[in-house]
């Protein structure tokens, strides 16, 4: 157990019954009270809340069923384990409480050495739940990485267009008030992953408009489809691999949509929308700017629509690879030996992009003076 006290918010509308909890528990964790329902959810959803409840079903105006319900529906405080005390005793009493979201149930007169048992053996489990989460979290953010990863080395020109999307979708739930934007990030973030399957010439005349085969037009328009098998099986990127999936679908209206539905359609949305962004200011640039050596990117337009800032005060300067980082702009191509282009000009540079220039300077297959053109903001 962490050698910060966890705390227990007992609710009853009884304040003896306050004291004789309070009096078993107080010597090992912190206790806070309630006498009502409201009080309880104003509590369970502040700053510092419960570690576990303490519930009396028995009380006037909202009981303990009410109030459990409503602790369970709120992302504030629907992961609070809550053990209902009461005098209800009979089995239906207890199913109920099951049936709401209790996670065991105590009844009076209670017993001191019972109640301390319940409440120790649901923190520990409470405690071992919260490891496994964050270890299944960590797995879940490494393999995002990894992937991420994968796209920057196989196909750093995809993998740059899904950094403007991730950009470009983040900054239009902001404007829209949508505060949980996770799931929508990284399907922008991934959308792209499929792309490992596209040549990347393939994929520049068509992100630039231009023309292609049709077989060459069907092997892109299936990146969708492979980016969702790879992603679909991976916990909590479920909704994510459908929104990647509709990225090129026209989107009608759905019927009688369920929420998980309404949030996938959302997400594909603000996708499209990006795309579309991405899109226009590809046409921009090239509009604006006769030599790739001078590609202004996506990405600085992007970070200067959000933060209002104008791109004209970029500084452009030739660095040798040693003092390159991430995060600088590539505004000149870099060319292999052989002639072919490694790296597009108007990259970010990532961690991926700085180990793939040191593996074919070392391996001497580069056709690149000693420095390296990059725009860094001033």
């Amino acid at each position: 157990m962490d050698s910060k006290k966890k705390i227990i918010l007992i609710v009853d509308d009884t304040s003896e019954n306050i004291d004789v909890l309070s009096g078993i528990l107080s010597s090992e964790y912190t206790i806070k009270a309630a006498m009502n329902g409201e009080r309880a959810l104003k509590i369970a959803a502040s700053e510092g809340k419960p570690d576990l409840i303490l519930l009396d079903i028995m009380m006037p105006e909202m009981d303990g069923y009410e109030v459990c319900r409503r602790l369970k529906a709120s992302e504030e405080s629907k992961d609070i384990p809550v053990i209902f005390v009461t005098a209800k005793g009979e089995t239906t009493d207890e199913t109920l409480g099951f049936e709401v979201g209790a996670v065991d149930y105590i009844t009076k007169p209670i017993s001191p050495p019972i109640v301390s048992a319940r409440v120790k053996n649901i923190i520990t489990l409470q405690e071992s739940q919260n490891e496994v989460k964050e270890a299944l979290d960590k797995t879940l953010t490494g393999s995002i990485e990894l992937m991420a990863d994968v796209l920057a080395q196989a196909n750093p020109l995809a993998f740059g267009r899904s950094r403007n999307l991730k950009r470009h979708v983040s900054a239009t739930a902001k404007r829209l008030g949508h505060q949980n934007s996770w799931t929508f990030e990284i399907a922008a973030m991934l959308s792209q992953l499929g792309c490992i399957t596209v040549p990347e010439e393939i994929l520049e005349k068509i992100y630039n408009g231009e023309a292609v085969s049709e077989d060459e037009q069907k092997l892109f328009d299936n990146h969708p489809l492979v980016a969702k098998r790879l992603l679909e099986k991976i916990p909590k990127l479920e909704k994510a691999a459908e929104i990647i999936s509709l990225q090129n679908i026209v989107l009608d209206e759905l019927d009688n949509e369920t929420e998980s539905d309404s949030q996938i359609h959302l997400g594909a949305s603000l996708l499209q929308i990006a795309l579309h962004m991405d899109d226009i200011d590809r046409k921009r640039h090239a509009s604006a700017h006769t030599s790739t050596d001078k590609v202004i990117t996506a990405q600085e337009d992007v970070a200067d629509t959000d933060t209002g800032t104008s791109s004209q005060g970029d500084q452009e300067q030739e660095l040798p690879l040693s003092e390159l980082r991430t995060g600088m702009m590539l505004s000149a191509q870099v060319i292999t030996a052989n002639g072919s282009v490694l790296i597009k000009a108007g990259t970010e540079i990532t961690q991926p992009i700085l180990e793939r220039l040191y593996g074919f300077h070392n391996a001497r297959r580069l056709k690149q003076d000693a420095c390296y053109k990059v725009a860094i903001s001033s």
